[in-house]
Order: C-alpha cells, then structure tokens, then sequence
C-alpha cells in the first residue's frame, strides 16, 4: 500500500493562528516525505473554518518543500471552476514537483457553495464530466478543440507544458452513481469506506481491469505513545468534527441513504460526549474508520484494509481543530511504527 496524509488546515473557531496553522501544515508534509510516506494530499471546500480553499495554490508551495512524495487534491469540487483554470494551474504543480502531481475531482455537495459560486448544483454531473474531458485533452494534446454544454474550447494549447504525459486522475466517489463515473470514465477511485467491490464490478462491466485501478481509502487516524493519551487527544476534534458535518449533511437530500443507517452517518446516534470511549469507538465516518491508539493498535486494523483492496489509505491525522503538534507526533509515530511492517 502507498500511505498518504491529508492536510485539511481545520481551525474550527480560530484556535490556532493562521500563520502557525499553515506553518505547521507545510512541516507536517515535509516530515511525511522524511518519514517514508508516498504522499501528501490536501482536501478542499469553501467558506468553511474546517478546510482550506485554494489546494492548488498550496500544493505548489508544497512542490518546492518536498523532495519525494506525490502531491495530490482530494478533492477540488470541479464545478465550481472552469476546467482550463484548473489545468493550468495543475500543470504549474506539476512543473514545480517535477512530475509529481495527482490530480483529485469530485462533483461536490454542499448547497452554500454552489450558491455562492453562482453555479446550479443540478449541473454539477455535467459539469464534472465535461471538465474530466477537458482537463485529459488539455494535459495530453496540442490545439485541442471540445463542444459541451457547459464548456467550448477551440485549438487550446496550454504553457507551460506538462511533466507527465497524464496525472493520475481519482474521482471521489461514495454514492453509486459517483463510483459508476470512476469506473466509465477509467480514473482511480478516491473513497471513504464503501463501494470499492462495486467499483471493481463496474471496472469488470466497462471492458477494463481492476488489477490496472488504484482505490484510495480516507481514514482517520490519532497516535500516541499510550492508547489513554491518544484517546484523550482525539475525543473532542472527533465530536467537533463530525457535528460540522452532521449539520452540512441533514440539509442535503443526498446523504439520506446514510442518515438511514444503524447509527446514522457516524455509527452513534446522538454523537456521544467527547469522553465517552467506549462509545467514540464505534464511531466511523461514511464508513471511514477512526484508528486511535498506539502504533501498534492500528497495524491489524490497515492489514484488514490492504484486504480490502485499499491501494493508497489517505490519513487524516488533523481535523476538528487539532494541535498541529499532535498531529505532528501521529505523522512521526505512523512513519517508525506502522509504515516498516507495510514494506
């Protein structure tokens, strides 16, 4: 398995000042690369005190700091940009990595943001396929032409030229629909816990091999030398977070099929107190776990994942706020004690 981290900038509250949060978001990506991770990738949405909103931008002051790993959205919501602007500034990252890029897109949700960038939310499938197309041909080819509903291109030619022939493009998917897209389209799938045996089915249906297909896994994960320290450091960024989310998701009809699920979304309904162990335990989110412990705690649970199928488990080692230092021990911790039995 190739092992990431996700880096998110969650200052819920504004507990941490900015110019530290993005100074320790930036260490954060060099100590992975030092400590034998295969990627950093960053998470996107707008508006939010959870996310940070220009992964791009970031991504290419990450290019110059790192030496090795592979730098990736997950995920830019694609429909709310117009797919040149995104390629372009895809191939600037890409020409400062040297060629290290993924490029991560998914079709996005939250209603606040569709609004506030004056694009309809009824679009975002069309929107997302077109710009999928655009941004292949863009990447792959001299003078290109396309006619979309949403987008026309005549003989574009983007400069600077990329380093690789094609980044690997990931498609976010969770619901049926998004996963069928991942697999039409013959992209990776960048998921949270679900659907990867119906990405594979769908891979099968296409004409294609899921041997050939990469499924990257988000899962969260707090480490400390002890499992009571761990726990105590986790418990409330875990309740905070996902009570942004529960208040994102109950105004959306999408996440219903989740809502109905024993639990609701998260596995515990209502969220328990941030002290509740035995209760935080059974927490998940979409299917994505929650690994709190010591290194030793979580090697089982990930070999359970690399069972599944999982090619690249994405951590997201900070979030609902957390102390970038702790975040920063999960990240040294993971790389001397998890990643080594993985090799």
């Amino acid at each position: 398995m190739k092992f990431g981290i996700s880096l998110t900038f969650s200052n819920p509250g504004g507990r941490i000042p900015v110019d530290r949060l993005i100074e320790s978001q930036v260490a954060h990506s060099v100590l992975a690369d030092e400590c034998g991770f295969d990627q950093v990738w960053m998470a996107e949405h707008h508006g939010s005190e959870n996310y940070f909103p220009a992964q791009l931008c970031m991504l290419s002051v990450l290019a110059t700091k790192t030496k090795r790993v592979r730098l990736g959205s997950f995920i830019i919501v694609m429909p709310l940009y117009h797919p040149i602007h995104v390629a372009e500034q895809a191939v600037i990252v890409d020409q400062l990595s040297g060629g290290r890029l993924d490029l991560g897109l998914g079709i996005g949700n939250f209603q606040e943001e569709f609004d506030n960038f004056g694009v309809s939310r009824k679009e975002r499938a069309s929107r997302m396929e077109e710009s999928v197309e655009i941004i292949s041909g863009l990447w792959s080819q001299k003078n290109f032409s396309y006619s979309g509903k949403h987008y026309n291109l005549t003989d574009f030619t983007m400069n600077p030229r990329p380093v690789q022939p094609q980044a690997p493009i990931w498609l976010a998917g969770n619901a049926p629909a998004a996963i069928d897209r991942a697999a039409r389209y013959g992209y990776h799938l960048a998921g949270s816990g679900t659907g990867f045996d119906l990405y594979e089915a769908k891979l099968r249906e296409y004409g294609r091999d899921p041997k050939d297909f990469n499924k990257a896994m988000l899962v969260y994960c707090v480490l400390a030398k002890t499992r009571e320290e761990a726990w105590r450091r986790a418990g409330e960024p875990m309740i905070r977070w996902l009570t942004y989310y529960k208040n994102e998701f109950d105004r959306h009809p999408d996440f219903e099929w989740f809502r109905q699920k024993p639990g609701g979304y998260f596995g515990v309904d209502p969220l328990p107190d941030p002290s509740d162990v035995e209760s935080l335990q059974r927490l998940h989110f979409l299917g994505s776990p929650f690994l709190i412990g010591t290194p030793e705690d979580v090697i089982e649970p990930f070999k359970r994942i690399q069972a599944m199928g999982v090619t690249h488990p994405v951590l997201c080692q900070h979030f609902g706020g957390m102390d970038p230092a702790y975040s920063e021990e999960t990240i040294r911790l993971f790389g001397q004690g998890v990643i080594p039995h993985f090799r």
